[in-house]
């Protein structure tokens, strides 16, 4: 089955593409209405996912070209969009014809729920295609074979052009870091909350490593692995990770297994640095109170360390559902205290001086 993404931002269409594709949908995209009528009378869709307020042609003016169109009219529409909020905003849609109005923000898995409601409604009418709904453990294991052997195909292709070299070497780095976003941003399509966390932990973290003069190897790894220092998060079920309250032992359980997972996740791609690695260690601590192996000091590698203090200060500095932001102060308060105890008193120097000159701000993260 085949669905029609159309909004004008490039995230919203990369973050629907990769929900999509996690569910075994096939998926076009389209960044306005004009562009979308253009794609669907030249090949066949089984649905459309639209946002309103769009440039050239908005998603009301979109519904409604399709709706009169006699070859058009029979494909399912939903709109997808925070813009109209209003009850007669939502009413209006509906009598364009769009089968269905979905609010932002809502959860990935009431999303997709909703649009199998639509798939399944129309089915009743004229449509005998069968879909299979993927557990959500299988769907991330599925959707993870999927980038992992995406990742080899390209590294074997572009093996290949030998009277090429250098040109291969520049598009293999542009396919890695590619999935490594793709492999990242899959988590924030599970929880809101941390939305640009892990984009945060990754500025702060570089800026950590570059004030320390860590070599470009270094700052590469650091650079790859905080972008995707949460993936195994997405084995965790939804409901635990925007927890309004205090978690049960049982539930901290769950979490504290994110780094083991995330490791079994990318320890079968060759990467050229220790990025399973850094990842499983980025909740040790020096004094060995850490999780999952207890790690202490220098047994703790270099990069994992300076993570580990980004993702302290990014965290507490922001929002989560069970409290509100600790503030900046009180984050680098914490890395101060425990200077030398629970982090690397090299990397919680480098961190400070970076907001004591004025180099960073909580804003800048």
């Amino acid at each position: 089955m085949k669905i029609l993404v159309v909004d004008d931002k490039e995230e919203n269409r990369y973050l629907l593409e990769t929900l999509l594709a996690g569910n075994g949908f096939a998926t076009r995209t389209a960044t306005n209405g004009k562009e979308a009528l253009e794609l669907l009378r030249s090949e066949e869709v089984d649905l459309i996912i639209s946002d309103i307020l769009m440039p050239v042609m908005d998603g009301f003016q979109l519904c409604r070209e399709c709706k009169a169109d006699e070859e058009l009219k029979g494909i399912p529409f939903v709109f997808y969009s925070s813009t109209y909020v209003e009850l007669k905003d939502k009413e209006f849609a509906l009598n364009l014809g769009a089968d269905r109005y979905i609010p932002k923000p809502i959860e990935p898995e009431e999303f997709m729920k909703m649009i199998q409601g639509v798939i399944a409604d129309a089915a009743k009418g004229k449509l005998k295609t069968k879909k299979r709904v993927l557990g959500e453990e299988e769907t991330f294991k599925l959707y993870s074979e999927r980038l992992v052997d995406k990742l080899e195909k390209k590294m074997l292709d572009l093996q290949r052009e030998n009277t090429q070299r250098k040109r291969a070497e520049e598009r293999l780095e542009n396919v890695l870091e590619g999935v490594i976003q793709a492999l990242g941003r899959t988590t924030e399509t599970r929880d809101p909350y941390t939305a640009g966390h892990q984009k945060g932990v990754t500025q702060l973290a570089c800026a950590i490593a570059e004030e320390m003069k860590l070599s470009p190897g270094q700052l590469d790894a650091i650079r790859m692995t905080s972008l995707m220092h949460d993936i195994g998060k997405m084995s965790v079920p939804a409901e635990i990770l925007s927890k309004p309250s205090r978690l049960t032992d049982i539930e901290f359980v769950l979490i504290k297994a994110h780094p083991q997972i995330a490791h079994d996740i990318l320890k079968v791609i060759d990467f050229p640095w220790p990025v399973a690695d850094i990842v499983l260690q980025h909740h040790e601590r020096m004094d060995g109170s850490g999780y999952p192996q207890g790690l202490q000091g220098d047994e703790i590698l270099l990069e994992a360390r300076i993570i580990a203090v980004a993702d302290v200060v990014e965290a507490m500095s922001s929002h989560r559902p069970y409290r509100p932001s600790l503030g900046l102060d009180k984050a680098l308060g914490e890395i101060k205290t425990n200077k030398g105890i629970l982090y690397d008193a090299d990397v919680v120097d480098a961190c400070l001086k970076l907001f004591e000159e004025g180099r960073l701000t909580s804003q800048s993260q």
